[in-house]
């Protein structure tokens, strides 16, 4: 499996958005099509590790439960054919995990061939040994072209 942590503000969207959801900035939907040129290409599996998975569902039969901006997310993938299919833990042995930690925490319990991290804050990724598969973008641009071809490379790499 490969997979792609995604995280949604900084990445889907930039404080230039135009797009809405209540009071929170919308989601760009050319960068959703960014993202679905890397899945495409890729095959991975989108996995969110954003502040946008507190309130998202994976089970289908607890869809009804989502908050709107769950709901949102779900929709601007959905228009472009794409689907999130999980999220990173928020929790492990009754600790509260960081970010990279959660990454981390996710690929353990799972067999991968590959992964990627969008997302436009470095976080704890070099502490926790995930900077060679980390696509950093910038805040004011989001997910650019040059940035989803770095994304496709390293999910096409061989696993190390």
């Amino acid at each position: 499996m490969k997979y792609l942590f995604l995280d949604v503000d900084g990445v889907l969207n930039t404080p230039h958005s135009k797009t809405r959801c209540g009071g929170y900035i919308g989601i760009d939907f050319e960068k959703v099509l960014l993202l679905k040129h890397i899945v495409e290409e890729t095959g991975a599996l989108i996995v969110l590790h954003s502040t946008w998975k507190e309130e998202w569902e994976n089970d289908s039969a607890l869809k009804c439960c989502q908050d709107a901006l769950a709901n949102y997310l779900d929709k601007k993938l959905r228009a472009a054919g794409l689907c999130a299919i999980d999220k990173t833990p928020d929790y492990a042995d009754g600790r509260y995990l960081s970010r990279g930690e959660g990454i981390v925490e996710y690929l353990n319990a799972r067999e991968w061939e590959s992964f990627v991290i969008l997302d436009d804050l470095q976080f704890d990724y070099d502490g926790c040994g995930l900077t060679d598969d980390f696509v950093k973008t910038d805040e004011n641009l989001g997910l650019t072209p040059e940035l989803a071809e770095k994304a496709i490379g390293i999910l096409m790499r061989e696993k190390q």
